[in-house]
């Protein structure tokens, strides 16, 4: 009828064919696809979470790695100081690039 000119040719949209859905192969087919896409979603939200403690653990070795970094650069100005009081060392520092 003049419907159908507007859509997809009449019938079944799509070339799907008409589905049973008292089937038991249609029962059996959306039950195993429910498991899969909760499969999937589950996967996901693993995913998702062993992501986010990664970020975690990395931000806290970040911050531990800054704590030494500071420490370390604290320890060479001290030993900069040390050697800029021995005047042999004060020319060995100059001559290493030190920032005296």
């Amino acid at each position: 009828g003049p419907a159908c000119s507007l859509s997809p040719p009449c019938g079944n949209p799509k070339g799907k064919k008409s589905v049973n859905k008292d089937s038991l192969e249609y029962r059996l087919r959306r039950e195993r696809n429910n498991i899969a896409v909760r499969k999937s979603r589950d996967k996901a939200k693993r995913r998702v979470m062993e992501t986010q403690q990664r970020m975690v653990e990395l931000l806290g070795e970040n911050e531990r790695l800054r704590t030494r970094v500071e420490q370390l650069m604290q320890e060479t100005e001290t030993l900069r100081d040390i050697f800029r009081q021995v005047p042999e060392a004060a020319g060995l520092i100059k001559g290493l690039g030190g920032c005296s």
